[in-house]
């Protein structure tokens, strides 16, 4: 299954339109930075390395760095992704196809985004496609270009290559980033996992890949500290992947308890079945009690259909690891028609 944040990379991508996946930031921090970044891209030329920042936390800066420099000047600004892998099989193509933009768009400005590119990558590119080209990009006034990777600011370039006068900090995203991002793709991310999600597993699962984890709340209240903290989207991402991945075990295969009780009822009937067979006394092999209540969740399970939701029980109960897809008392069933198709239960 293809992941719900993928996409097919062509040399160039334009956003936010046909690539929206970047974290927007939301804390104050990551705002005045986008400030920064935008201040930088108008005023001077040249490469601008972003450091020390994932994809989606560059991605999201570049975005809202530009909005911030359409607004306050008024003209169109449009922003581009170039993926490593295209720079680096053919950086002599994606230079000419920046060039093609510029002179076909119609925005005042384009930005273009090198993702995971630092300085020497950078400068080993243009040393082998050729320093003139380039040249002329970067001294183009309509044109932003940056460079992002998640490394640190790095000083020691060849000669003859294009220098990074300025380096800006990626801010690592806040809790309040990735809250904001979760609850903007929560349909995306819905249609990933195939079921829906409750607003309050999505807090728990973010609030777990900050600083106070190990507290699996929600955000009950503006809790600005909590909100500030650095969280990690991978986390979250991987967090609630594996908790849907329980919940629809749990309604596959039914509740843990049945399945050990169904398995302990077949060991004492093979009990039974040697005593016979050897002539043995009979003894009291079959347990009453545990068949009583194994035939009770049978039927609370086949008669009585929950909905398949991914809730704060199932990821509270994955992250402590407990094995329990939920506790609540109807968590295991869901509309047939939100089903995988070759899942079926007889």
């Amino acid at each position: 299954m293809e992941d719900w944040h993928s996409a097919t990379e062509p040399l160039l991508i334009n956003t936010p339109n046909a690539y929206p996946e970047r974290i927007a930031p939301v804390g104050e921090t990551a705002l005045a930075q986008s400030r920064r970044l935008a201040a930088l891209a108008s005023s001077v030329r040249g490469p601008i390395e972003l450091c020390r920042g994932d994809a989606l936390a560059s991605r999201g800066l570049a975005e809202s760095a530009r909005q911030v420099a359409e607004k306050a000047t008024g003209h169109a600004h449009e922003l581009w992704l170039v993926p490593v892998m295209a720079l680096i099989r053919n950086g002599e193509a994606i230079c000419q196809s920046m060039r093609e933009i510029r002179a076909n768009t119609g925005a005042d400005v384009c930005w273009f985004l090198l993702e995971a590119t630092g300085p020497e990558l950078l400068a080993s590119v243009v040393q082998a496609e050729g320093l003139l080209s380039w040249s002329e990009l970067i001294g183009d006034p309509s044109i932003a270009l940056m460079a992002a990777h998640d490394g640190p600011p790095e000083s020691r370039v060849p000669a003859c290559s294009p220098r990074m006068r300025h380096s800006l900090r990626v801010p690592a995203s806040s809790v309040a980033d990735v809250l904001a991002w979760c609850r903007q793709r929560q349909p995306a991310m819905e249609a990933w996992l195939g079921m829906p999600i409750e607003q309050s597993a999505l807090e728990v699962a973010v609030r777990a890949s900050s600083a106070s984890a190990g507290k699996y709340g929600t955000f009950s209240v503006l809790d600005e500290v909590l909100l500030a903290q650095e969280a990690d989207p991978g986390y979250v991402l991987s967090a609630l992947s594996a908790a849907a991945a329980m919940v629809r075990f749990e309604w596959a295969c039914g509740p843990v308890r049945l399945e050990h009780l169904t398995r302990r009822h077949a060991m004492d009937e093979q009990a039974e079945l040697v005593s016979l067979a050897r002539g043995d006394t009979p003894g009291n092999a079959l347990d009453d009690e545990a068949s009583v209540e194994r035939a009770a969740l049978e039927v609370e399970w086949y008669e009585r259909p929950p909905e398949l939701v991914l809730d704060q029980a199932a990821v509270v109960s994955w992250l402590q690891g407990l094995g329990v897809a939920s506790s609540a008392s109807d968590a295991f069933w869901y509309d047939a028609r939100c089903l995988n198709k070759e899942v079926t239960r007889e």
